[in-house]
């Protein structure tokens, strides 16, 4: 039998269906026209009418759409079953969005994980409920909203249909997906349309009907309850939430409700002890159904139904009465639905041999439209076939010789739990994360799921944590009943689990008690103990009548209910009801109830101020107001553009594209330069030196002067003579002869550099900082003639006192001091006494004279130099796009903007070559003057590099940086591994063959004093390691072989071949990890094919985000073009910042597709360099950092909208995080917790390149813990909850640092807190607490 066969087949004595409606509340809304006064719904006998359920979700689909809710948009049900829900449900539809449903039993991360997917517009939830909403979710209490509700209008709204959308989506139900997170269906209303015009004639629901809707509407069986209950104007009786749901309870609820039609899973039909003569229609489907149980339930004058239909197939596809002493079988299709039986191991997946076995599948309008972002997912499972698409169900089937098909179980993995669907491998892959499980798998076996695990571990502690993790990450359905622990996993042949092969389960519960076992007192306590024992499968030995039901037994609303009918049919306790068992959940607390019824390692670290925690409702405000500065700073930005537009009628020509040209040059010039200069004093006026709370107002002015001070020139200043007199106009207070390298800086008004200070590449000098829910500011003050080195890190209140020295990759404490003439180096810094014979030489010799007049015209010849070209670096390829859109056409210019990011990349890179060469072609060695022409032309040639790293970061760890380099003036010899390596004099830099250099790192960097620069050359061994973010001074040599680690600074007299450091200072590692065993081809001597295919992959790494930055400017423009078009210029300028916000946000879209579908969910892994999954995760890594964070993410540092961005791409972020970080590449191996707080520069480091091998796993940084600006965290190490990590600090791997406590240092050690020190209140109505003044150099 074929599926067109069957599907025009009506049955037999049944009348035609209904045509179906247009849109799915149109079904409600029919029923409500023609019996108005009719019961809809029914709430503990309570009942509301057609007309009055109406008018109230029309006035709930007017608040919606008053709060932006529009159609085509996704809305979230986040509810318990209450009256509410309906409201909700029908008020969403009308609104024109799709509704998304979600079990209000679900743990917070399957909700935040859900409401991230669908990118839900809006939640619709109660006032119970809300707290487990995201706070970076838009939501709706619907139950505390009835007062504005009460206000908003009660006819229908109009207009529900997306413009240009014939058939939006209706819904989004998200079932069990086998990479450990669920996967949501998108169902069209079209489909469920057409099967709710179809099967109230099938099921026979009349309107006198009283319908029982029990099912969590996140389960797609509550659709079948609901809709065609309504589309016959009947009533439906919402089911209780309590421990009503199951057994004899709800047969007392069924009576008392009169409800005559019943749909159940068969496993919650069992729990029900007695037959209900009242129900005259039982519908069950959902899972098989036991022949046992249509023997006790089909009846005369009864019509018992057996549905069968996966949620892809919108409900329900087929259909057969169940009849005693008849086979059971799941029937034959719905009217317009069809079924085939398909060969899946046939290449042309052709139809089986009548009788044979084979994949079920279904045709016909009820077909979803596939997961939400999964294309590859939807394009397996839903196929086109002749005469329509198909969806492969994975269930196996046979037809019988009566035309029905016997359901014979599961092809794959995917399972039926209480009439849930089940992906097994999503419990896998959650029991996998745990570190001590090397593999599992988990089967279904008599009815509960059983894990399998291998581990060395004892199975009491493995119990105990796998209980954790598995309630926190999996719904209570989803959590196995028991946990064996075996040698290995039985295979096939093929090396796959056999399934049939594993033992049964030992008994023994996933969730077990943890303390000691309680013997039972007494008989009641005896005979409980024992009723317990049978139910939850724990022997009765192991069973503590002390033990929690739900929490250490691992009980749930099934169980209880079964545990306690055997209770009843017993005789122990009298007439015990579930809610006994709830309120009294251990053995000893029911024993005593019903008796009395009668009837029924220590850390260095100290404790820290006290934390302030802010609420949701805090940080949504301070949200608000930088979206609205960042609205005013892209209004400002844009405003020129959407004059020319304006002024030119949205036309396009040689003429309007060259103003637009000179407009965003003098917007660009404007917000660089003029922008910071007017808003740096207002913005920092009146704060001083204290604690604020996070997200106030001094905060928010805090971040919106980082926010300016990030778009001005400081980066092609640094190193200039233009950099203290341009501090002094922001407010910073700057002497003479001061000479700034590093462009790091915030809050100047803060900040003091007296007369001959010296401050380094890409040091740090932070006056404000955020710790613990707290702003801390603190002014930064270097004395007269002193030295703030390389890297280094400057916090709040520190000072570094005359003549002393901060040495390269050192941090300076909150209100830590550097005594005068001392030099201080590390993290945490410690006084040397030896130092470098050429800086004591430098230093010895006195402070220089400052700059000449003479020197002026050629600084100023600089820098309009450098600004010229970053603009003139962009022409190129803005001549090719508008070249082809004047002659071509829009579709023509857009096709260009693919060309332009390879013009970009080599304009830019023979722009910095051309100009590095003609400013500076050989760089001296020796101690030379900064202030001279050597000076200036030094400041250029380093610009010019900087614009490299910024403009072409992802040219950059590719086979490409070599050559790039070398053209540079660098000496590299073959197969050396280049990253981000910055401050470098390239003809100074010798890199040996096949060395390696990682991202962030320092090598070859100048050393600054008294008005002089120290240049000498540098040199990387053969086959050596320079760690991320380390730094390698100029003078400073690494041996063949050697490895210096993570933000170490190796030691001045050089680095020994085959030695190992890490640490500032730096410490010797006696030994280093071994990588493994890989082959030779994969780490240092590749074929010739990887390396064409890597080339071929690094240089779309190379020049597609260029090209995406090009496509999303080139959509901006037009956009702007076609707004302004017959209009004023004001309300062009005010949409031109959003067109720009669009556009960006579109790149981030594309960019997170990319990671979606070529790197998929990041696990832990080992791949050496030339494995091909290393290119694809290099390749997101190199969008992410050169489109994604330009274009958008870079703004969002600091607001709540960057852990939304980041839970995009996969990070796991917990509610209200500060996060001022974008250093993050293995997204889906970060997890955040909840009030954490991520500083500026902080690399969360999921992966490292040990011996050319990639390793990658988790970094986990708990609830409220703060990690402080430019600190490293490595893979499989752990933040604990509100822990301190300070400023320039590193976490080693492996290292899990407990709760409470500071730490601070490279690598992080506990430190003690003063003893003065003030604990902040959090509830303080102060705006400000005195900092503690510390009077040593360090804690």
């Amino acid at each position: 039998m074929t599926a067109t066969e069957t599907t025009t087949e009506l049955p037999l004595g049944l009348g035609p269906q209904r045509a179906p409606e247009a849109r799915l509340e149109h079904v409600f809304e029919r029923a409500a026209d023609a019996t108005p006064e009719a019961t809809a719904i029914e709430h503990e006998g309570r009942p509301t009418t057609y007309a009055a359920l109406d008018a109230r979700a029309n006035q709930l689909a007017h608040v919606l759409r008053d709060r932006g809710v529009r159609p085509g948009a996704r809305v979230a049900l986040f509810l318990e079953r209450s009256p509410e829900t309906y409201v909700a449900l029908l008020g969403a539809l009308k609104a024109g969005a799709a509704f998304v449903p979600i079990d209000p039993e679900s743990p917070a991360d399957r909700v935040a994980y859900v409401l991230d997917d669908a990118d839900v517009d809006l939640v619709l939830t109660s006032d119970a409920l809300c707290g487990t909403v995201p706070d970076d979710r838009c939501w709706l209490a619907v139950d505390a909203a009835s007062a504005t509700l009460d206000r908003a209008a009660d006819r229908r709204p109009d207009g529900r249909g997306p413009p240009g959308e014939d058939d939006p989506a209706a819904y989004v139900i998200y079932t069990s997906g086998s990479s450990g997170r669920p996967k949501g269906v998108e169902v069209a209303q079209s489909s469920i349309t057409n099967f709710v015009a179809v099967v109230p004639t099938v099921y026979d629901v009349r309107p006198d009907d009283r319908v029982h809707q029990g099912m969590t509407i996140s389960f797609d069986f509550s659709i079948e309850e609901i809709w065609p209950t309504w589309a016959v104007g009947a009533t439906l009786v919402i089911g209780p939430n309590d421990e009503r749901r199951l057994g004899a309870d709800l047969a007392d609820h069924l009576e008392r409700a009169r409800v005559t039609v019943l749909y159940a899973v068969p496993t919650l039909l069992a729990t029900i002890p007695r037959d209900l003569p009242g129900v005259r229609s039982v519908l069950v489907g959902g899972e098989a159904c036991p022949a046992e149980i249509v023997e006790r339930w089909a009846r005369p004058g009864r019509r018992m139904l057996n549905t069968y239909g996966p949620t892809e197939a919108t409900v329900t596809a087929t259909w057969c009465e169940l009849v005693p002493g008849r086979p059971v079988t799941i029937g034959r299709p719905l009217p317009t639905y069809g079924v085939e039986l398909l060969d899946p191991d046939d290449d042309g997946y052709g139809p089986v041999a009548p009788g044979a076995v084979g994949e079920i599948t279904l045709a016909g309008p009820g077909v979803a439209r596939g997961y939400v972002g999964m294309p590859e997912k939807t394009a397996e499972k839903f196929l086109a076939r002749p005469g329509g698409r198909i969806y492969r169900t994975g269930d196996l089937g046979r037809w019988t010789p009566d035309g029905e098909v016997e359901y014979l179980g599961r092809a794959d993995a995917e399972v039926k739990v209480r009439g849930h669907r089940v992906d097994l491998g999503e419990i896998e892959s959650v029991l996998l994360a745990d570190p001590g499980v090397s593999s599992a798998v988990v089967a279904l076996q008599e009815g509960d799921l059983a894990a399998y695990v291998v581990a060395d571990e004892a199975i009491d502690v493995l119990v105990a944590r796998l209980t954790d993790l598995t309630r926190d990450r999996l719904p209570a359905y989803m959590i196995p009943t028991t946990l064996d622990v075996l040698d290995a996993l039985p295979t096939q042949a093929s090396g796959k689990v056999d399934r049939t092969q594993l033992p049964p389960p030992a008994g023994r519960r996933l969730v077990a008690a943890t303390g000691p076992v309680v013997a039972p007192q007494g008989e009641l306590e005896e005979q409980l103990a024992a009723i317990w024992a049978e139910a939850t499968g724990i022997p009765a030995a192991e069973l503590s009548v002390e033990a929690d039901f739900f929490d250490a037994l691992g009980g749930h609303s099934l169980l209880a209910a079964t545990t306690v009918t055997l209770m009843r049919e017993r005789g122990v306790g009298g007439s015990p009801a579930v809610r006994d068992l709830y309120a009294h959940p251990s053995v000893r607390a029911l024993a005593a109830h019903l008796g009395t019824a009668g009837a029924g390692e220590v850390t260095a670290a100290a404790a820290r101020p006290g934390p302030v925690r802010h609420t949701g409702r805090r940080v949504a405000a301070a949200g608000a107001a930088q979206a609205v500065v960042l609205y005013l700073l892209l209004l400002v930005v844009t405003l020129p553009l959407s004059w020319v537009y304006t002024a030119n009628d949205g036309t396009v020509s040689t003429e309007v594209l060259t103003q637009v040209l000179v407009a965003g040059a003098a917007a660009w010039f404007g917000v660089r330069w003029v922008l910071p200069v007017l808003l740096a004093r207002p913005l920092a006026a009146g704060i001083r030196p204290g604690r604020y709370r996070l997200w106030g107002v001094t905060y928010l002015r805090l971040w919106t002067l980082d926010l300016v001070l990030r778009q001005s020139p400081l980066p092609v200043l640094a190193g200039s003579p233009f950099l203290a007199p341009y501090l002094r106009l922001l407010g910073a207070r700057v002497g003479r002869r001061v000479h700034v390298a590093a462009a790091d800086l915030s809050l100047p008004r803060l900040l003091r550099l007296d007369d001959d200070v010296a401050v380094g590449y890409g040091a740090v000098l932070h006056p404000w900082a955020v710790e613990d829910g707290w702003v801390v500011v603190g002014p930064v003050h270097l004395e007269r003639r002193a030295i703030a080195g390389a890297n280094s890190v400057l916090s709040p209140g520190s000072r570094v006192r005359a003549r002393g020295m901060l040495a390269e990759q050192s941090a300076l404490g909150r209100d830590e001091v550097v005594p005068a003439d001392t030099t201080w180096a590390g993290s945490p810094p410690q006084e040397v006494a030896d130092q470098d014979a050429a800086l004591v030489a430098m230093r010895g010799a006195g402070p220089l004279p400052g700059w000449r007049r003479r020197h002026l015209p050629a600084a100023l010849a600089g820098l309009v130099g450098l600004e010229l070209a970053a603009v003139g670096m962009v022409v190129p390829s803005v001549l090719v796009v508008w070249g082809a859109l004047l002659g071509a056409g829009v579709l023509a210019g857009l096709v260009a903007t693919l060309l332009a990011g390879p013009v970009f990349v080599v304009t830019v890179c023979a722009v910095v070559a051309l100009g590095r060469r003609l400013v500076l072609p050989r760089t001296p060695v020796g101690i030379h003057p900064v202030r001279s022409t050597l000076g200036l032309r030094k400041w250029v040639a380093d610009a010019l590099l900087a614009y490299s790293l910024a403009f072409t970061n992802s040219l950059y760890a590719t086979l490409y940086t070599v050559p790039w380099l070398r053209l540079l003036g660098a000496r590299v010899g073959r197969g050396a591994e280049v990253s981000t390596a910055a401050h470098l004099d390239p003809d100074l830099l010798t890199l040996g063959e096949q060395s390696f250099v990682a991202d962030m790192a320092s090598v070859g960097a100048a050393t600054y004093a008294d008005g002089r620069m120290l240049l000498r050359p540098t040199r990387v061994g053969a086959r050596a390691f320079v760690g991320n973010a380390a730094l390698v001074p100029s003078g400073v040599g690494t041996g063949d072989g050697s490895l210096v680690g993570v933000h170490t600074v190796p030691p001045p007299e050089g680095v020994p071949d085959d030695s190992s450091w890490l640490g500032s200072p730096a410490m010797h590692l006696p030994q280093r990890q071994d990588s493994g065993d890989h082959p030779v081809e994969e780490t240092f001597a590749p074929d010739r094919a990887r390396v064409r295919r890597r080339l071929a992959v690094e240089l779309v790494r190379a020049t597609l985000p260029a090209s995406l930055l090009g496509l999303g400017l080139y959509g901006y423009l037009l956009a702007l073009s076609l707004v302004a078009r017959g209009r004023d210029l004001l309300p062009v300028a005010l949409v031109a910042p959003l067109i720009a916000l669009a556009a960006s946000s579109a790149i981030v879209a594309y960019v997170v597709a990319v990671k979606r579908h070529v790197a998929g969910t990041y696990r832990p892994r080992v791949a050496p360099l030339w494995d091909p999954f290393v290119r694809r995760t290099e390749l997101v890594t190199g969008l992410y950092e050169a489109a994604a964070v330009p274009t958008l993410l870079g703004m969002l540092v600091g607001t709540p909208f960057l852990p939304v961005v980041l839970r995009r791409f996969g990070a796991r972020i917990g509610r209200r995080t500060w996060i001022a970080t974008t250093y993050l590449t293995e997204f889906d191996l970060v997890e955040i917790g909840d009030d954490a707080a991520i500083g500026p520069a902080v690399s969360l480091q999921t992966h490292l390149f040990e011996d050319r091998v990639m390793k990658m796993s988790t970094v986990r940084v708990a609830p409220g813990a703060t990690v402080g600006a430019r600190s490293v965290v490595l893979y499989d190490a752990t933040v604990g909850a509100d822990v301190d990590l300070d400023r320039l600090s590193l976490l080693m791997k492996g290292e899990e640092l407990g709760e409470g406590g500071r730490w601070r240092g490279i690598p992080a050690r506990g430190v003690a807190e003063p003893a003065d020190a003030v604990t902040g209140d959090p509830m303080t109505d102060d705006p400000t607490l005195e900092l503690p003044r510390l009077a040593g150099a360090t804690w």
